[in-house]
């Protein structure tokens, strides 16, 4: 856990989460459902694909909105959480389509964005 939280992370998007198993990454998505036991919740991403975030014992707060979600990706492709955080979008929504747009460039220029990619 410290070493996910401590080091540097890849931020992904859902179709590069395969990429990256067992890796720490950032991921920031728009909550489309939490599964009934509260151990699971769905984002997605700027693409409109969906991530599966996995938590280590359920939910105990509402959460809605963008998120951003800190964790490792398991072998099932899900991300195990080590931490989240929820967007205020109280005074202006989060563009999750141009947050989209600066991942791929991260991605297309790594030497630029040394923590993009690993």
């Amino acid at each position: 856990m410290a070493d996910i939280l401590g080091g540097p992370r890849v931020r992904v998007a859902a179709s590069q989460l395969a990429q990256h198993i067992g890796k720490p990454v950032c991921f920031v998505g728009r909550l489309e459902k939490i599964h009934p036991s509260g151990k699971y919740f769905f984002l997605s991403d700027g693409e409109g694909k969906t991530a599966t975030v996995e938590l280590n014992t359920p939910l105990e707060e509402e959460i809605s909105g963008v998120i951003e979600v800190i964790g490792r990706v398991t072998n099932q492709v899900n991300i195990m959480c080590a931490t989240y955080t929820q967007f205020r979008e109280d005074k202006s929504a989060f563009d999750l389509a141009l947050y989209n747009e600066a991942l791929k460039i991260i991605h297309d220029f790594p030497e630029y964005y040394p923590f993009g990619t690993n």
